[in-house]
């Protein structure tokens, strides 16, 4: 084989890594894709977080505070714990169902993904305080015991998706035995 036929072989055959153009819009679209999932996943979880119930009392730290009912301030760490699941199930949900896209793979994808998760669960935080915030008002006026809304105490939880994305598509690419991703 002549090195000029050499040269034509090595530009007609599809080469590897991260093709600019055709690379790039695939990935926003999934960017895109998945930082909208945030939405629902917010308003499941403020659906599904636990209350805790409180009454007005004079022993709270603060004047006209609350304090919660025996056993239902471990609910803070339900609403988290809630929070991270869901994050966690969704990033791997969205990792594996990524991976079934063969045309897509690559690392550009798979950094649109994790951007795309971490805007999803800061979504999700914003619009589950949110919703659980009008469905639980705050009725300390009444002196009445009442449920208040559900919290997140840390914003660290948001990185539970991206997490869960990133592993969950590391480790179907290690498990992958072909040299091409997308083979």
């Amino acid at each position: 084989m002549s090195a000029a036929q050499q040269d034509v072989q090595q530009t007609t055959e599809p080469r590897g890594g991260v093709v600019g153009g055709v690379d790039l819009v695939p990935a926003l679209g999934v960017l895109c894709a998945v930082a909208v999932l945030g939405l629902p996943l917010g308003a499941l979880w403020s659906w599904l977080a636990p209350p805790e119930f409180v009454a007005r009392s004079a022993l709270a730290p603060t004047p006209g505070g609350v304090l919660p009912f025996v056993g239902q301030s471990e609910h803070r760490f339900d609403d988290m714990a809630t929070f991270v699941l869901f994050g966690l199930a969704a990033g791997i949900l969205i990792g594996a169902a990524l991976w079934l896209f063969r045309r897509w793979r690559g690392p550009l994808v798979l950094v649109a993904a994790v951007i795309g998760s971490l805007v999803a669960a800061w979504l999700a935080m914003r619009v589950g305080l949110w919703l659980a915030a009008e469905h639980y008002p705050n009725r300390a006026g009444t002196g009445a015991p009442f449920p208040q809304a559900p919290v997140l105490e840390s914003t660290w939880v948001i990185i539970a998706q991206p997490f869960g994305v990133a592993v969950t598509y590391c480790l179907t690419t290690a498990w992958n035995g072909a040299a091409d991703l997308r083979s």
